[in-house]
């Protein structure tokens, strides 16, 4: 079986070998584990990023599986448990955890987030955009606004006067997420529990926008209006690019990613002077793709921005229908699952000292998520009625 997990892990394994792996895997003994050839991966590190890049090759294949046996055999493969325990992948998934409920009986199950926002006017009107339908929801003197499945576009009308500057702001609650195309072509998503402000249309000379939570950005390039997004206190300028910003207020710190082009993070707010060795030129800093700035929330007037390499795929996984995180503690993990899954988590307990990675489709059901953590001892109640789940270990 060593030589078939090597088959499957570097992609040349055979649909007939990988119908045998899954079967002995499936029947594998709880305490039973497999590990994997120094060949291969020369270290826990190693191997976690070779992993996971032929997880996203195989996504496509074996979509076409059950249900039952892709999730089984993505469990294990996926979540590797950063926790320092040995070496040793491929281990058993446990069986489903019953999520306990305070009020009903049986296994309590929340479904996950799905495609929605309520978009309110410049005039006032507010449109639920869950509710909906596909095609023309407004013609006025500034805009026509359509939407499609998952998505509204704003096209300015040709006799509005872009002088005249009209706000609109569209804002997905938790358990929700939209797609959004402006009057430019910008593309934008708005990952649950966020919101964006823009204009109808642009000025000929600027193009300016508002954000809170995370959103990411296809900015369409036009060199005589810089794009620029403003977050709470930071600013982002652009031409012409491709990034993502997360600002929600309970994360420690506003991170904005790069993907592709050029942009310039601003702190707005730094009381830094500019000889101090953090001063500067660290009040600002310019990204190349794949580096992530990060601004501290609490103290970000005297703190300069910081400036590393990322994983830009794990970052904006989620704007590709993935729930990922790498090296996450629970109780960052649990923040995503109360904005997307729509309820409030509580902590009783000391939680293990441990950190997570992986990843699993954002229409899973929470239960899904919760079973991948039964493993690390942690375990859950759920309140019904409060849509409240409690987290212990």
């Amino acid at each position: 079986m060593l030589e078939l997990a090597e088959k499957w892990l570097n992609g040349t394994i055979t649909p007939e070998e990988e119908k045998e792996y899954a079967g002995w895997y499936n029947n594998l003994d709880d305490n039973a584990g497999l590990k994997v050839s120094e060949e291969w991966a020369t270290d826990r590190e190693d191997h976690r990023r070779k992993l996971l890049k032929r997880i996203n090759r195989q996504k496509a294949r074996v979509a076409s599986l059950p249900a039952s046996l892709l999730y089984k055999i993505t469990a294990a493969a996926v979540l590797i448990i950063i926790a320092g325990v040995a070496w040793r992948y491929f281990n058993r998934t446990p069986p489903p955890i019953p999520v306990a409920a305070t009020t009903g009986t049986g296994v309590i199950d929340v479904q996950p987030g799905v495609n929605g926002a309520v978009l309110t006017m410049a005039n006032g009107k507010t449109i639920v955009l869950d509710t909906a339908g596909n095609g023309r929801l407004m013609t006025d003197a500034a805009a026509h606004i359509t939407k499609t499945d998952g998505s509204v576009a704003f096209t300015a009308a040709s006799e509005h006067d872009a002088t005249i500057h009209e706000y609109n702001t569209l804002v997905t609650p938790r358990g929700r997420q939209q797609q959004l195309v402006l009057s430019d072509g910008t593309r934008i998503w708005l990952n649950a529990e966020s919101s964006i402000r823009f204009p109808t249309a642009f000025a000929p000379d600027i193009r300016e926008v508002e954000i809170t939570g995370e959103v990411y950005f296809e900015v369409s390039k036009n060199p005589a209006a810089p794009f620029m997004v403003n977050v709470n206190g930071m600013q982002v300028q652009v031409l012409g690019t491709h990034f993502n910003i997360n600002a929600y207020p309970n994360e420690e710190a506003i991170a904005t990613t790069l993907l592709e082009g050029r942009v310039k993070v601003v702190n707005r707010q730094s009381a830094l002077p500019p000889d101090h060795p953090g001063g500067g030129n660290r009040q600002s800093a310019i990204l190349r793709p794949g580096q992530q700035a990060i601004l501290s929330q609490a103290s970000r007037s005297t703190q300069p921005i910081a400036v590393h390499t990322v994983d830009v795929d794990q970052v904006v996984a989620w704007k590709n229908g993935i729930q990922a995180f790498e090296s996450a503690d629970i109780k960052m993990i649990m923040r995503q699952v109360e904005r997307w899954y729509d309820i409030d988590v509580e902590f009783k307990g000391a939680m293990p000292a441990r950190t997570f990675t992986g990843e699993i489709p954002r229409s899973a059901n929470l239960s899904e998520l919760l079973k991948l953590f039964e493993v690390a001892k942690i375990h859950f109640s759920m309140d019904t009625q409060k849509k409240k789940l409690t987290v212990m270990p």
